[in-house]
């Protein structure tokens, strides 16, 4: 069958070379893990040319609010995860404690995961302003940062 289609394609004109060759078509020379570590970095994206200037530990990430209770909330964190080496989506769970309410908790959870990126000043994409702002992580700046943030998820003018 194999045979037939090559000829088939040889009469059109179309050279084995131009082909898309089948990316899980192991090589002759190939063991099972070569083949299992050779897929396994296809589907992490791995063994794609990164544009310039690309570092994604030094790249943010994203929020997204989840459920707020009044004494638990979660939100969503696709960033840079330091322990595997790659972004991931990771559900962050945040309790009131000491906090005078939730929604302080979740801000100060964020800003904790923020200074773990970034020490010093960090742009940040504002849905609710729509465009992209310049905060600072230092502890010296926590005062504004918190009152923006509260700003930003919960369309609160600074804390309570």
């Amino acid at each position: 069958m194999s045979a037939m289609i090559e000829a088939r394609r040889r009469a059109r004109g179309e050279s084995v070379a131009s082909l898309p060759s089948a990316p899980s078509a192991p090589s002759p020379a190939e063991d099972e893990n070569a083949r299992r570590d050779r897929i396994r970095s296809a589907n992490m994206g791995t063994d794609k040319a990164q544009v310039f200037g690309y570092d994604p530990t030094k790249g943010g990430g994203i929020f997204q609010l989840g459920k707020v209770n009044y004494d638990t909330a979660d939100f969503l964190f696709f960033g840079w995860n330091k322990d595997i080496k790659r972004k991931i989506m990771q559900n962050i769970e945040v309790r009131r404690g000491n906090n005078p309410e939730i929604r302080i908790a979740v801000v100060r959870k964020m800003i904790a995961i923020i200074r773990e990126h970034e020490p010093g000043d960090f742009s940040w994409e504002s849905k609710r302003l729509g465009r992209s702002v310049t905060l600072s992580a230092r502890l010296t700046d926590n005062s504004g940062l918190e009152d923006f943030m509260m700003r930003e998820f919960f369309d609160l003018p600074g804390r309570p």
